[in-house]
């Protein structure tokens, strides 16, 4: 399975339980791929499946496996992506967290330490 397929694989897993997770993780994802479009001129289609370790960890480099990564890790807002947590993301996760409750909890797998801490004040 290439990176690429990997991706849509993983996107495909979580549309299956939570589609609203999947189209937040698809919106971010659609406009990472469209700005390194306007600012680098990689189309969708010539996106490597992989890159220079070095370069994807300092988010110098655009690849399938980091595109992958991000989401295999359950990174909301997609940090590994280089995006930051906004209003509106903490917003909509929230929304999430209600209706959804059963999927983003406190067991929820995830190393993302503002995600942790949206949801434990949830559950509070």
């Amino acid at each position: 399975m290439t990176w690429e397929e990997y991706t849509v694989f993983l996107l495909e897993s979580i549309g299956i339980y939570n589609r609203d997770l999947m189209l937040h993780y698809y919106r971010k994802i659609k406009k990472f791929m469209i700005w390194y479009k306007n600012k680098y001129g990689v189309q969708i289609k010539d996106i490597p499946e992989t890159a220079q370790c070095k370069l994807e960890n300092q988010k110098k480099a655009i690849s399938w496996r980091r595109i992958a990564r991000a989401v295999e890790k359950n990174d909301f807002y997609l940090r590994r992506l280089s995006f930051g947590q906004t209003k509106s993301d903490d917003n909509e996760l929230q929304r999430l967290i209600h209706k959804w409750d059963n999927l983003l909890n406190k067991h929820t797998k995830t190393d993302d330490k503002a995600l942790i801490k949206i949801i434990e004040e949830e559950e509070k």
